[in-house]
């Protein structure tokens, strides 16, 4: 288990588990993004290693993450997802964190477009299946630090991933 100092360092000071252009799943006619996502997933055989074990990445994966809202960086994260689960670190072991769901959070650095990223999946502990995953950018998470009422994360379940993300950056 990494001490909340090693995640900080990981976090903010590793080299991108993966670089991706931005485009990663760009709109393609005829072809839904849940249909490439999954033939992206299947592609993989459907799983990817982790610090959790095997995780399940199917078509119920790419429903309830897609549920909790998509932006162009999180669309074209999906590609990076197996390598932030193979070479991402436990920032939230697993565990019963809500009474009755089973989960942990993986994090890891990622660049999309050439600027840095913080990407966190989140993983459901009753199947070992990828649940949500969001991607930050690095900057924001920086000015964090000088200024916490500027964090201000949006969209769907990362209210839970910048809680986590605060509690590692105000590691002193």
């Amino acid at each position: 288990m990494t001490t909340i100092f090693e995640q900080k360092e990981f976090l903010l000071s590793s080299k991108p588990v993966a670089r991706l252009t931005g485009d990663e799943f760009s709109k393609i006619e005829g072809i839904t993004l849940k249909e490439q996502i999954t033939t992206f997933f299947n592609s993989i055989g459907n799983t990817a290693k982790s610090v959790f074990g095997n995780i399940l990445l199917d078509n119920k994966a790419f429903k309830s993450d897609s549920a909790h809202g998509l932006s162009r960086a999180k669309i074209a994260s999906f590609k990076a997802i197996p390598l932030i689960l193979e070479n991402g670190i436990s920032i939230l072991p697993m565990k019963e964190h809500k009474k009755g769901v089973i989960s942990g959070m993986i994090g890891a650095p990622i660049s999309i477009a050439e600027k840095e990223y913080i990407a966190v999946a989140v993983i459901r502990g009753d199947k070992n299946r990828l649940y949500v995953h969001e991607v930050t950018l690095k900057e924001k998470i920086l000015d964090y630090s000088s200024n916490p009422v500027r964090f201000d994360l949006q969209a769907t379940n990362q209210g839970d991933v910048a809680k986590v993300l605060q509690n590692i950056l105000s590691a002193k």
